[in-house]
């Protein structure tokens, strides 16, 4: 069976450790960050460097961001790069710690244009995503969750805590 490509926004100080361990378990990842040099700095290891948001998300299975806050959510979510580049049928996975309001907003919005979405804010810190031992609170349909199990485990330990 082939891998998901994954998309992945955000290569911070947690982004960064866990496209690593993505990359390790032979995902195909390709990387975008606002700061560019960020990103380029996982090319070493596999990561395909996007130039845009549009390149991130085309034709990728799954889009997981990692961003500071809501505010760097609705920047990224509401780009009109992001909205018409987006497969239909893919999963976008919002791992970052943001407001449940904005999480429901976002759902709403992506199941209008038949995207699914899971909320999965994480705790555990640099340390957590380095070993990939983050405790991950997932918030969406069981089906998808299940979907994307394969991934979410290659970043900790992930719980379904309701919609």
């Amino acid at each position: 069976m082939m891998k998901k490509k994954i998309g992945f926004i955000g290569i911070g100080l947690m982004g960064e450790p866990m496209v690593r361990n993505l990359l390790k378990a032979k995902y195909q990842v390709k990387v975008f960050n606002r700061t560019k040099s960020k990103a380029k700095k996982l090319q070493k290891f596999g990561a395909i460097l996007s130039n845009s948001i549009c390149e991130v998300v085309k034709d990728q299975h799954t889009i997981i961001s990692m961003l500071s806050d809501d505010k760097a959510i609705y920047e990224i979510y509401n780009n009109p790069q992001f909205i018409k580049n987006i497969k239909k049928g893919s999963t976008v996975i919002d791992m970052s710690s943001t407001s449940p309001k904005t999480a429901e907003i976002f759902s709403k919005k992506l199941k209008k244009m038949k995207i699914n979405f899971l909320d999965a804010p994480v705790s555990g810190g640099t340390n957590g995503a380095k070993q990939a031992t983050l405790a991950i609170m997932v918030g969406g349909e069981r089906k998808i969750f299940n979907k994307n199990l394969d991934i979410l485990r290659k970043l900790g330990t992930q719980v379904l805590v309701g919609k």
